[in-house]
């Protein structure tokens, strides 16, 4: 298919993704009278002041391009929970069916351009040179019932990829020749063929939401839970009993990554992040 085909596609999938989300708004905006709650620091890029629990909803879904005060990689949060018929729940499936649709347009664009760095130029030129392509996206998530409760957590994760001495030396080699390079090559030509090294790299604190379902059998679920929530809801459906997220910490550095990772806490490759397993990999 020709890039230009590509672009349109592009377009007019982003055209259904903003319809479909005016469509959300309007109908999470006409149910005002069931329950709702979100929770929004004073601090944060999306700060939006006086304005009612659902309207703040709706200004976060809706907010598809990068704030001037935004971050470059921060992404925007707004845990919470939101109370809906099952007219409002159908909405919710077709933003989030658009957004799939549009997520898979944008990388057949990405797969047709020369470089990885052209998507950057092809949004530019498309006039969607301030899009946020995560919160574009990112699904709202949708439980089948009412929670009893909900509490929301940070999580500090680390990726843990393990690769072979070959991928490790071509990984040294992008990073240069300077005499620190030499010598982790040195390093790293010193063990054994068939070692194995983990590259571990710390990932962004993200917002987990524990859930208790309604039902005679309680069941229990964890889920991403940067955004609100939806739940079958009426008038008679209770809020639940809930507990909101702390203030987001750093990761403590003296907690162990897992009892069954063995990994050398300092780095055998500093350049590339790359620690040895204690059993030899």
């Amino acid at each position: 298919m020709q890039e230009s085909a590509l672009r349109q596609d592009v377009l007019d999938a982003f055209t259904v993704l903003q319809n479909s989300l005016d469509g959300l708004c309007s109908a999470i905006k006409a149910e005002s009278e069931l329950i709702a709650w979100v929770q929004q620091e004073s601090d944060t890029a999306l700060f939006l002041g006086d304005l009612s629990v659902r309207e703040k909803a709706i200004a976060l879904f809706k907010q598809l391009d990068f704030l001037s005060r935004q971050a470059p990689r921060e992404i925007l949060i707004l845990p919470g929970f939101i109370g809906a018929s099952a007219q409002t729940l159908a909405q919710v499936y077709q933003v989030n069916q658009a957004k799939d649709q549009f997520k898979k347009q944008v990388l057949a664009l990405k797969a047709a351009l020369l470089k990885p760095s052209s998507l950057s130029n092809a949004m530019h030129q498309m006039g969607l040179a301030r899009i946020h392509l995560k919160q574009c996206y990112r699904k709202i998530p949708v439980l089948a019932l009412a929670p009893v409760k909900m509490s929301w957590t940070w999580a500090h994760t680390k990726s843990i990829k393990r690769i072979t001495k070959a991928i490790a030396h071509e990984m040294l080699l992008k990073r240069g020749e300077d005499s620190g390079i030499l010598m982790q090559l040195q390093k790293l030509s010193s063990l054994p063929p068939n070692e194995q090294l983990a590259i571990v790299q710390e990932l962004a604190p993200h917002l987990r939401t524990n859930i208790v379902l309604s039902g005679e059998n309680a069941t229990r679920l964890m889920i991403k839970g940067p955004v609100p929530i939806f739940f079958p809801c009426d008038n008679q459906t209770p809020y639940p009993s809930f507990k909101p997220p702390l203030k987001k910490t750093l990761r403590d550095e003296k907690r162990s990554i897992r009892k069954d990772v063995r990994l050398d806490p300092n780095p055998f490759l500093p350049a590339i992040r790359a620690h040895r397993y204690t059993n030899g990999g």
